[in-house]
């Protein structure tokens, strides 16, 4: 008998493919899941509903469990699955950007995602890594994504910060240029996971464990997958973007390593997070990988995909 397994998402984009294969593929149907996903309006209404119990799961940024240390300890929200292994952000100029240097975005106007702080936290960090102050950065903010393009395009701005699809559609119409992929100099952070409670993980693990299941099956597929392969599975869910954009996109986040192979939350991913937060001034401690993290469900995932052979000989004692 199936189980109903309330999912919380944060925005409803490409970049959040594993959630979309998931459900495409069958692998909650397959562990006797039946999910039931609401896209959220805003970054942290995943984690919000979580917390008023209308969601068993959210799938959504790790920021948010740092962020519930650093004011209220102990953290009510645990990574229990890593879902996006990179920033999916891109840095877009108004000129040509074949020579582009970080010390460029120095005294230049910026408009940033206005939608969640972690992008230009993680640009921040890119730009102190590379000697740029982000304080010389003339940047603008608060500008919800479409209002935010009619700015650049406008001329309000040398740098647009932003996410799929509408950094893709601009970069087909000419309208902008490629300055950098964000997540290639960011490198590996937990940047969004599965999200549950400390009180669901303890009361209801077998829910827990059957939803990180189906993630693994959902990653081991887009592995061993191409775009197109993956496209195919998830373009009914975004009817909006022309088929040829979302294999581009889909194509630019596999070629940019923004999806796991397995669902194991990385220690380093979750720590290198928490000191990109601290530094920028969000958090005043980053709390540790074993107070916003656990693993155990992902190592089981692992174990359910990859059971030992029964004719394995077993350890023996020297």
């Amino acid at each position: 008998m199936r189980r109903f397994l309330r999912i919380a998402a944060t925005f409803h984009h490409p970049y959040y493919a594993p959630l979309h294969v998931a459900h495409r593929l069958g692998s909650f149907e397959a562990v006797d899941l039946e999910p039931r996903i609401v896209f959220a309006a805003e970054a942290a209404e995943a984690q919000r509903s979580l917390l008023r119990g209308e969601a068993d799961l959210a799938v959504g940024g790790a920021i948010r469990a740092f962020l519930m240390a650093d004011t209220a300890p102990p953290s009510q929200l645990l990574s229990i699955a890593e879902v996006n292994s990179r920033d999916g952000f891109f840095l877009l100029a108004r000129e040509r950007a074949a020579d582009f240097r970080w010390s460029d975005l120095a005294g230049a106007r910026l408009i940033l995602f206005a939608e969640a702080p972690t992008p230009w936290l993680c640009l921040q960090d890119v730009l102190r890594r590379h000697g740029v102050d982000p304080s010389t950065v003339k940047v603008l903010a608060g500008l919800p994504v479409p209002a935010a393009v009619e700015a650049f395009l406008a001329g309000e701005a040398d740098y647009l910060e932003t996410g799929q699809p509408a950094a893709e559609e601009l970069l087909e119409r000419g309208a902008a240029h490629l300055a950098a992929e964000v997540g290639a100099h960011v490198g590996h952070i937990t940047y969004t996971s599965f999200i549950v409670t400390p009180e669901t993980r303890d009361a209801r693990p077998e829910l827990c464990r059957a939803a990180v299941t189906a993630l693994a099956r959902a990653l081991r597929f887009m592995a061993a997958h191409d775009a197109a392969a993956i496209t195919d599975l998830i373009a009914g869910d975004f009817p909006s973007i022309p088929r040829p954009r979302l294999e581009r996109i889909v194509a630019r986040y596999q070629r940019l390593g923004s999806w796991p192979a397995g669902p194991l939350v990385a220690r380093e991913g979750i720590e290198r997070l928490g000191r990109i937060l601290v530094a920028g001034g969000l958090i005043r401690n980053a709390a540790s990988f074993e107070a916003i993290a656990d693993n155990r469900f992902a190592e089981a995932a692992l174990r359910d995909l990859d059971p030992e052979p029964a004719d394995r000989p077993a350890a023996t004692q020297p």
